[in-house]
């Protein structure tokens, strides 16, 4: 492997994400941008099912902290908001459901704390993914995922 390889493969990585896609992932075909989010955030909550089986503690960390954010994106889309307003930061994304009602601010406060404290440490291995840490948060995301989707009224949209 050589650096010219790593800036021909960049190269080819940015010219796959400039095309169009011809095959796209299943149940992600829609052109609603709340859909899409709702739906994303099915398909972490699948993978990490699998992930988890299989002990792959960290992505399932990863797949559940994105999960959340993308089933409250989807809220928060469903309710007026553009994509192009959504908050750029993810600890925006919980505070702006907490100003909408989505979630309560006790809870938009301890997701940006999870998320800063916990996220942050497993991602930069500060903290260990563990079996248990894992459990529990991908946990938290399926129920918060069940809690925001039937708030809606297009829960039937859902594909978990």
């Amino acid at each position: 492997m050589s650096s010219t390889r790593i800036e021909t493969l960049v190269d080819e990585v940015q010219a796959a994400f400039d095309h169009r896609p011809n095959t796209i992932e299943s149940g992600l075909e829609t052109n609603e941008a709340d859909i899409l989010q709702l739906r994303k955030s099915c398909r972490l909550l699948a993978g990490a099912t699998v992930l988890l089986e299989q002990g792959f503690y960290t992505l399932v960390i990863e797949a559940s902290f994105v999960a959340i954010e993308r089933v409250i994106e989807f809220k928060l889309l469903e309710g007026g908001l553009e994509p192009r307003d959504l908050p750029g930061t993810h600890p925006g994304v919980y505070t702006e459901a907490a100003r909408r009602g989505i979630i309560s601010h006790h809870v938009a406060e301890n997701l940006q704390d999870l998320w800063r404290n916990h996220r942050a440490k497993t991602y930069y291995q500060d903290g260990l993914a563990s079996k248990g840490r894992a459990e529990k948060l991908f946990e938290l995301a399926r129920e918060t995922h069940e809690y925001v989707v039937n708030q809606s009224t297009k829960k039937y949209e859902c594909i978990c």
